[in-house]
Formats: C-alpha cells, structure tokens, sequence
C-alpha cells in the first residue's frame, strides 16, 4: 500500500462544514464553481430565484465590465468569449511583448447565468478581478508570445492529491469522473446549502497543498486582494436591508474570500511594465474549442453533452416538472441515437436496434455498479466502446470512439449579437478585402485565380491571402501554383486558392488584433516577431530559415524588411555550421534573383553579393566533409541544390571551379560510399567525369574488394544524381549483373533494402527500360509477365513452404552439392 499518511493533515469535518456556511451571510454570498459546470449553473439559479440580490459581482477582468450588455443581450448566442490582449512596449534590444487571453462563455457557464439574471432584474453586476496586463505581469516570464491563455484556469484543482486519492477510493478513472461523480449527477436531486458545502470542501482539499509562496508566485494571490477589495467596496455600497452582495468565482478563490474580506484586504501595489495598446472585444467561439480534450484548461470535458443537459433540466424546470435522474437517463438515449445516426449515414455501419439497446442497457449497469443512478459520460462511453466497436479497437474503434467524441464535444458556433463592437483590424480587413473583390459576405467555399506575373492587383490580393494566413486565421488555402517560400512549382504562371469566410475566420482577425489595428500592420508585427524569435535563436537559428524568411518578406509584399533580414541572414551564415543548410540558403537565394519580377524584388541589388557570401561559406564548410548526417540525403541535396544554381541565370557570377574541386575531393575521399557515388554522378552529368571514367569507378566498386554493402550504396549515390546512366551506360547494367550472381543468397539479401533504395525513384517508365536493358544480358527479349493472375497468394506461399522442405531434406541428406550445381 503507498504511504497516505498526508491525509492525516486534512482539515476534519467540523471544519469544512464551518466554512461552508461562511460562505452564506444576510451581508454576502460567495458562490463558489466551477467553470462551465450545469451543476453549478443550475444550484446557481436555484439561488437566485429565492433570493433577491442586490449586486452581482463575477470573477473576471474589471474593464470586460464595458461588455456586460452585449453579452447578455438577447440575441447573443452562445458559445462567445471575451477575447482581451496587451502590449508591453519594448525597451533597447528588448522587443515588445504581445499578450492575450480568453474568457470564454457558454450557456451553462455559472458566471452568465449570474450576469443574465442581473440584467433582467436591472441589478448591478461587474467583474472584479485584475485586468489581463496586470494578471499577465505577475508571471510575465510563464508567458508565451504564440498562445493565448484563459483567464479561467483550475490547473489547481486538477492537481491535487486529496481528490486524486479520492477519485481512486471511489473508482472514478480521473478527476473529470470524480467531478461528475460527486457533482454533476446528483445536481438536481440536492438543496443549494448541501451544494455549496461539498463545493467548499472539495475546493478546501485542493487550497490546502498550496503554499503562500507559490500561489503569489503565480498571482493567485494578488487577483484574490483585488477580488476581495472589490467585495468590500460593494458592501459599502449596499443600502440598509437589501439583498446580500453575490459573488460568482471559481471555488479554488471562493474558499478564502469571506476571510480576506472582513480582515479588510487592500487592493495589491503591482508593477506593471508600460502597456503601449490593450483592448477587449466579444467574439465568435465554439464548443470545439471549448471541450477541455481540445486544451482549453478549464473547459468541462464535452461540452454538447453538458449542453444537453442544461436544456433538458431547463425545460423540466420551466415545465414544473420534477428534475430527477431521468433527464441524464434521456440524455444518454439521445446521444446513443446521433451517434448511430452518423455511423449508420456517413460510415455504412450496421447498427441494428438490438446493438442500440443493448448500448443503452449496458450503460445504465454501469452507473449502477459504480453507485450511481443514471450514466455519466464515462459510462456512456464505456458501454458504446462495448457494443458498438466489433473489431480491433485500433481500426474500427478509432471510427466509433471518434463519431462518439465528436457528437460529445459538439460542433455549435455562437453568434455575437447587433452592434457589437467591430475591433479596427476586422474592418480594416473586411474593407481591403472588398476591395479586392474576395465574397466575404457568406461562408460559402469559392475558387480564385490569381496570375501572378501579370496582374498588379493579383499580387495584392495574393498577399492579403498570404497575410491572414502568417497570422493564422482560418480563411484561405493555395491548392496550387508558384511557392517561391519553399521553391515548389516555379513553374507556373498562376496561383489557384479556395476559400471561405466563416465565423470562425472573423474571431480569428479579433484575436490577431494583438498584432496591429490594420491588416498590413499587424502582418508586419507579426513577421518582426518572427525575425526576432530567429534572431534570438528561439527558433532555429540556420541560414536555410533565414533564407527563406527573406523570400516571405518578399511575397509578403514588405520589402521595406528585406535588409533588415538580409542581415540577420548574412550573420546566421556567418555562423552557420551545417554545409545542408547553406547550400539550401544558396538555392533560396537563387530562386529569389530568378522570381524578382513577381515578388517585385528587382531594388534588391544587395542580393548578388549575399548570395555569393552563401557559396564561398558552402565552399569552405565542404572541405571539412567526411562523414553526413542521417542517412547521407540530405548533404545529397546539398549539392544537387549548388550544382543547379550554378547551371541558372542566378549562378553565373559564381565561381563554379571550386565546386567541381569539392566534388572531385568527395568523389575520392569521402568516407560513405552513397557521397561518393553521388559525387561522381553529379561530375558526370556536367561533363567532369566521361564515360570511360565512371565505368572504372563503378567497376572498382562493384568488382573490387569493398563489401556488397557499400558497392550497393555507391550504386544508390549515382542513381540519386545521374539516374540516366542506368540505361545510358549498358557496361553499369553488365558489371552489376555480373556481382549480383556472384553475391550468394545471404549477401544478396542483406543489401536488398538499399538495393531497392537506388532503384526506387525512377518513374516506371525508367524502370521499364531498365527491365529491358537486364533482359538482354540474358538472351531475351523482355522481363516477361510481372503479375501471374492464374495463381493466388496463398498458392504462392504454399510452393515456397514446399520448397523449403525440399531443401532442408536435401542438406539433411547430404546432397547439398546438388543445390551449388
């Protein structure tokens, strides 16, 4: 047994019940939930239909106070989140810090019941906690520039060993199953005081692991100073004989309110570094971003499951109908139906009736072995894993458990209600998008053509597409055409993109609101913070990155950044140490001087000599080469990059002699045979190295006294680069032939694999005549058939059973002569 001699130090009973109703005065009412928790939301309501108050005050940010009405007009649909970011101005060398967060809200989330209930009885309501800048400086350094954070974490629950202990005495799998355990199901079987009261000890067990130190390390305990101060003020504000002053917080801060509040807690002293632009707007969210399986940290698990729920004990209630375990029994029956539906409609999957109801059968068992009296998500779970998964769970499992998920987690998008306010990046971009002629007034998918080449205003609308996409809004997908970035189809003329603009796409351009109040401002912030994160060396730091955030810049349509890059560039290269990663900076920078004309780079007269600077540091990395990375591919690429850009318009003012010098060194003292073959077959294809040359050197390999292995590897590395000579040069097929048939099975078979390696890129047509070619080495006209379609599979594996035998019994015999003859 594990040593539990810590639950020891729990706080007893007496206790925890003492507390609980310290939560409940004539004065104030601190309601403790969780977040997005029916449970909650419902012991909530209960509350407030009894008992008149005279403020509500809600965990969150003070200044998201502005966005009360909107929130709780009657045309907003849920799910919505406040979306609120800052700007911490940069000093010297240090950039500015971008900042953001969400407080996300469903219609079972506890703090919008409160709010609602307030603006239906014209009831002072606001939020009390610090605003994001200040809760983003108390641990400043935790902060990531990429990823916005909730303002509504319970990481503190979760990590708590008393409920973990517990969860395990009550066989719950984690602590998800123990909340719905101990709250969710008997939610409506329970008075409000006996909820309140297990809330305050569940929290409690949690509060009590943590010291004062690390809850002010992480600004717990700040935010509960500015909470309780703003407790405070509100009960000074009450008049004689009203209603008690409720405050709606997460359980963890609930537990020590009342304390802090009659000990007088003064709003805390922070120090906040200067906030150059900070602004908050109500935004489109959805349930898939708010099921906590999607990260979202303290989102309930599910949120169309707890949806359904709400609205079915909403209705029972409304209806006066008594609000027992068989609403979630209802539920379960629900949810059991769409997901055959989906599996049934989409997947062609049989699910007879029988399957159906034995699912739902099997489901209520569960809950009552596990003492419970209807099912929770994890028995509804359990049960279609059950019966509806008949294969392997890995296959068929994967299908099931997915569709299962999916009808859980749910698909909803909330709507912000009229004459909300519209942040100026989502009107900036709306105007230039009109403008450019884009449909982005229904969420209708549409194809465009953009030529590229020739059409100025193409260009522009080619780099509107590309900016949303740096900033990561969900709008727009190239399908095909040039990608001077990554150097892919140069070829083509014209740009094909699909798109479509949907909700989620304005949230987003809400969200990249940290970056800029314009589209190209916020795009330009957002590649200095790529820049910078380079320069830094927060990502990698190679000339081949560098290289390319040059040509971004460039089809981003900012060239007023290109020296800026070009230095940082010059100075990676400076120090680079990879010969793969220059040579691809020196193929980056050839095809950027070759796609001037529509990148609009024909002022970039530094790019000559940055390139140059790129070769001779290739050069002189190359001398130092002997052994490679990995499987020797990409020091492969390497050069086939440097010989390409040296036989382009880009290559000419380079000095091709000390290239043909690195190969001729690889070619005779590399240590693996694939660079060497490789470099003989780049030589050869310039006209470095005849005919006659090469048949020497694949014969000394070949023939000679290098082991299968490596003849075979430098047979690859020539391919890789000189795959012509498998059909141009009959004496490679003859000499090839010929060790093959000296090689026995044993040898043969170990060099298989890297055999096929050196055969695999070629097209078939390539294959083909390479087929032909052996052919004639043995007197005929062609392979032959390559399928036997007269013979099955399981034939073919019972002749070569057979076949074995036949061989074992001949060796056991003594006849193994018979076999070499």
């Amino acid at each position: 047994m594990p040593d539990a001699s810590w639950i020891a130090d729990a706080p007893g009973v007496d206790a925890l019940r003492a507390l609980g109703a310290r939560l409940q005065t004539p004065e104030l009412i601190v309601f403790p939930v969780r977040h997005h928790s029916p449970a909650c939301a419902w012991q909530l309501r209960r509350l407030l239909e009894r008992t008149p108050v005279s403020a509500v005050l809600v965990e969150g940010p003070r200044s998201f106070t502005r966005l009360i009405p909107q929130l709780t007009h009657g045309q907003a649909r849920m799910p919505l989140a406040i979306y609120g970011y800052c700007v911490f101005k940069g000093s010297g060398e240090t950039p500015a810090r971008r900042l953001a967060a969400y407080y996300p809200f469903c219609d079972h989330s506890p703090e919008l019941v409160a709010l609602r209930h307030a603006a239906a009885r014209e009831v002072p309501a606001r939020f009390i906690d610090l605003d994001p800048a200040e809760q983003f400086a108390l641990d400043l350094e935790e902060q990531g520039d990429e990823l916005a954070r909730s303002l509504l974490d319970e990481r503190h629950l979760q990590r708590s060993r008393y409920l973990a202990h517990l969860a395990q005495r009550l066989g719950c799998r984690n602590h998800e199953e123990l909340w719905e355990h101990l709250f969710e199901a008997p939610a409506v079987t329970r008075s409000v005081e006996e909820h309140i009261a297990d809330m305050a000890a569940y929290c409690q067990l949690s509060r009590i692991e943590h010291g004062d130190d690390e809850l002010r390390a992480d600004g717990t305990l700040a935010r509960e100073a500015e909470m309780a101060a703003a407790i405070a003020e509100a009960l000074a504000q009450r008049e004689p004989g009203a209603g008690p002053v409720l405050a709606v917080v997460g359980g963890f801060h609930a537990v020590v309110l009342p304390e802090l509040v009659a000990a007088g807690t003064k709003r805390p002293a922070l120090k906040t570094p200067a906030v150059e632009d900070q602004s908050a707007a109500l935004i489109r969210y959805s349930q898939e971003r708010l099921d906590r399986l999607n990260g979202y940290s303290s989102g309930m698990t599910s949120p169309a499951w707890h949806q359904g729920l709400w609205e079915r004990m909403l209705k029972r209630g409304k209806a006066g109908v008594d609000v027992g375990a068989k609403l979630r029994r209802e539920q379960t029956l629900a949810v059991l139906f769409d997901v055959a539906a989906e599996l049934r409609d989409k997947h062609r999957m049989p699910l007879p009736m029988p399957t159906l109801g034995a699912a739902y059968e099997q489901a209520l068992r569960l809950a009552a072995l596990r003492g419970r009296d209807a099912p929770l998500r994890e028995d509804l779970l359990d049960a279609v894993t059950s019966c509806f998964v008949k294969g392997e769970l890995d296959a068929e499992g994967a299908l099931v458990l997915g569709v299962m998920r999916r009808q859980l987690g749910g698909q909803a998008i909330g709507q912000v209600p009229p004459g909300t306010d519209r942040p100026p990046l989502l009107r900036d971009f709306e105007a230039r998008a009109r403008r450019q002629r884009l449909k982005i007034d229904d969420p209708q998918p549409r194809r465009l053509v953009l030529d590229l080449y020739r059409r100025q205003d193409h260009r522009l609308t080619s780099r509107l597409l590309l900016g949303v996409s740096l900033l990561g809004v969900p709008l727009a997908v190239r399908v095909s055409g040039p990608d001077f970035v990554n150097g892919m189809g140069l070829a083509r003329l014209q740009e094909h993109w699909e798109y479509s603009y949907s909700a989620m796409t304005e949230a987003a351009l809400v969200e990249a609101s940290v970056y800029g109040t314009t589209l190209p401002l916020a795009v330009t912030n957002r590649f200095e913070v790529r820049l910078q994160r380079l320069t830094d060396g927060e990502d990698p730091r190679n000339a081949g990155a560098a290289a390319a955030l040059l040509v971004q810049a460039c089809v981003l349509g900012l060239h007023d950044h290109l020296r800026a890059v070009m230095g940082t560039l010059l100075q990676v290269v400076g120090e680079e140490a990879s010969f793969e990663s220059v040579a691809k900076a020196c193929s980056v920078l050839g095809l950027l001087w070759e796609s001037c004309e529509p990148l609009e780079a024909r002022q970039l007269s530094e790019l000559p000599a940055l390139l140059a600077a790129c070769f001779q540091r290739a050069m002189f990395l190359g001398r130092d080469l002997r052994g490679a990375e990995g499987d020797g591919s990409g020091l492969i690429e390497g050069l086939s990059r440097l010989r390409e850009l040296l036989i382009s318009g880009a290559g000419r003012g380079l000095d091709a002699g000390l290239f043909w010098q690195l190969l001729e060194y690889l070619q005779a003292q590399h240590d693996l045979s694939l660079i060497r073959g490789a470099a003989a077959g780049l030589r050869h294809c310039s006209g470095q190295l005849d005919a006659a040359e090469l048949e020497v050197l694949l014969g000394g390999h070949l023939q000679g006294g290098v082991s299968p292995g490596e003849a075979v590897a430098f047979l690859r590395g020539l391919l890789s680069t000189a795959r012509e000579t498998a059909w141009q040069q009959p004496r490679l097929m003859e000499a090839l032939d010929g060790r093959l048939r000296e090689w026995d099975e044993a040898a043969f078979v170990s060099v298989l694999p890297e055999l096929r390696l050196a055969f695999a890129e070629m097209t078939p047509k390539e294959t083909d005549r390479i087929a032909q070619a052996v052919a004639g080495l043995h007197g005929r006209d062609g392979p032959g058939p390559l399928v036997r379609h007269d013979i099955d599979a399981a034939s073919v594996q019972l002749n070569l059973g057979h076949s074995a035998q036949l061989l074992e019994r001949l060796r056991s015999d003594g006849l193994g002569a018979w076999l070499q003859s």
